[in-house]
């Protein structure tokens, strides 16, 4: 049966409450199916194979699930054929499938100096200036932009944030701050210039970098989680809805997240050391001290 048919049939048996009720009714037939689910659970686990009606008890109580949320979308003008379709490409936004290709070459077609290198190596260097511990980035023995510290009160490591750009890079083929920072500003197009290799997206991808930063503290800097939270995740596509990356699944910022945490570990261990960034591999790697 399709959604949309089963939907129509559904409201046909919904009983009218007082006004004051009638909304709330539904919500609340939800917690008390959920409910029900739930002890269908509790009877498996508790007699196991014996329990032969699991299976025809489970499916008569999820029903009763889909029956209140069918009555709650129809009660709001909502599609359940619309809401289907909406969570599957949720869904799929946040998985990638093993062998699946979503990586999009954001600056292929300009001429090759307004390119990012397929694949180079840079090397953050530290150490003290005044009492303040800095880190400089070099490209082929050339200093990559100022030296800088933590800007802040505590020792946090902020310093070596850097990284997180050229995971960027890597892993998406994106980062305005970098191409500035490497000339390779698409100057050929005047309006990718200014919008999409401008200001605004630079500030925009400083912003995503010191946000997933502040969150990453209270999860030991990624250390030890293979995941990103969803919500983080989603505004992050909230801030970069309307620029190039915003074709940019959750998934791969999750993978460019936490492989560019993996390096920064490596580069506060050991106060520095090489990285390859390769958009050919789509990977950041720690390639030691010297």
């Amino acid at each position: 049966m399709e959604f949309s048919k089963y939907q129509q049939e559904a409201i046909k048996t919904r009983q009218p409450y007082p006004k004051e009720h009638d909304i709330i009714v539904p919500f609340l037939g939800i917690v008390g199916e959920t409910g029900s689910v739930i002890s269908e659970l509790k009877k498996k686990i508790r007699d196991g194979e014996s329990y032969l009606s699991f299976k025809k008890n489970l499916t008569i109580e999820l029903g009763d699930v889909l029956w209140y949320i069918a009555n709650i979308a129809s009660q709001n003008e909502l599609s359940l054929e619309d809401i289907a379709a909406i969570n599957l490409e949720k869904i799929q936004d946040r998985w990638i499938n093993e062998g699946d290709d979503h990586f999009i070459i954001i600056d292929e077609g300009y001429p090759e100096e307004e390119r990012f290198e397929p694949e180079f190596e840079i090397t953050f260097k530290e150490y003290s200036e005044k009492g303040k511990t800095k880190v400089e980035i070099l490209k082929s023995g050339v200093r990559i932009g100022d030296p800088i510290t933590d800007n802040s009160y505590e020792n946090d490591q902020y310093r070596y944030h850097d990284i997180f750009h050229f995971g960027y890079i890597a892993y998406l083929g994106w980062s305005p701050v970098i191409r500035k920072l490497l000339s390779n500003k698409r100057k050929s197009k005047d309006v990718i210039d200014e919008v999409e290799d401008g200001a605004r997206s630079a500030i925009t991808e400083e912003l995503i970098t010191l946000l997933i930063f502040t969150h990453s503290q209270n999860h030991d800097l990624f250390k030890y989680t293979e995941r990103v939270d969803t919500e983080i995740l989603d505004l992050v596509q909230k801030l970069v809805a309307d620029i190039e990356v915003k074709v940019i699944r959750k998934k791969q910022w999750e993978i460019a997240i936490l492989g560019s945490y993996k390096v920064f570990h490596e580069l506060v261990k050991n106060k520095g050391g090489r990285v390859n960034v390769s958009l050919k591999n789509r990977k950041l790697t720690y390639m030691g001290k010297n």
